[in-house]
């Protein structure tokens, strides 16, 4: 009939070598006095003491550095630090760009004054540039900038204003003939390249790599038959929202400038 184990006196928070060796050399005195007491440096039962301390220490270093690297606030590596922000929703920008802000300019003529509204500027003519378009400074080795944003010279608000100033003014009856209209952007330095890929039996999450040194991101990806592909938080969303410019025009309603 085998004979029931009392309880053990067992301590869980001896994590190194040394603490770990102490105490299975502490645990083999108080309930093994008779069957092992060789503690000598050289002994058969020190050794597998010592590697099991070895083993312990090991296994409790790693322990508690995956246990840090789950914490945002704690984690040292690189990869898990990218992980854990792009498992909490955020994008972290990884490439590092050269970016400036550039005015753009316009000259429109004005529009004969109706009314008491006075002289406005003539909007027929506002442009319209689209996103990424791509500017060259003008140096001995010019370098190429993209402005990411479009730029509708003929919209203004409080988030996105066109500044007016009057350009000229008619030297006759002396009211102003041409506007100059401006707006700044933010740009980066950067040219957009494009590639292409073959997909051919249908492969569940299908993967592929792009052979380009310090990539900035990732404009469109459109297939063969002109479909737009958008990148999705989650494989479930099924609708993408697109702004799209209002060109409902309100009667009655006419800009100050």
């Amino acid at each position: 009939m085998a004979t029931q184990l009392k309880n053990r006196d067992i301590k869980y928070i001896n994590k190194d070598f040394t603490e770990l060796r102490r105490s299975l050399i502490d645990y083999t005195k108080s309930y093994f006095p008779t069957t092992y007491n060789d503690f000598s440096p050289t002994s058969p039962g020190m050794l597998f003491m010592e590697m099991s301390a070895y083993v312990g220490d090991v296994l409790s270093f790693y322990l508690d550095n995956q246990i840090q690297e789950n914490f945002l606030q704690y984690a040292r590596q690189q990869n898990n630090l990218y992980e854990l922000a792009y498992m909490f929703g955020y994008k972290p920008n990884v490439t590092q760009v050269a970016t400036t802000t550039i005015n753009l300019y316009q000259q429109v003529p004005s529009l004969t004054p109706t009314g008491s509204e006075g002289y406005l500027p003539d909007f027929n003519y506002a442009l319209f540039i689209p996103e990424n378009s791509t500017i060259t400074s003008e140096l001995n080795n010019p370098v190429p900038f993209i402005i990411e944003d479009p730029i509708d010279f003929s919209v203004s608000s409080s988030s996105d204003p066109t500044d007016i100033t009057i350009y000229a003014i008619d030297g006759g009856t002396g009211n102003p003939e041409f506007f100059l209209l401006q707006k700044s952007r933010q740009a980066i330095s950067s040219t957009i390249q494009s590639e292409q890929f073959s997909f051919t039996s249908p492969e569940q999450f299908s993967t592929i790599n792009i052979n380009a040194d310090n990539i900035v991101g990732i404009l469109d990806i459109i297939d063969s038959d002109g479909n737009e592909w958008y990148e999705v938080d989650y494989l479930g969303q099924e609708m993408v929202f697109n702004s799209i410019k209002n060109t409902n025009v309100m009667k009655g309603i006419h800009p100050i400038y």
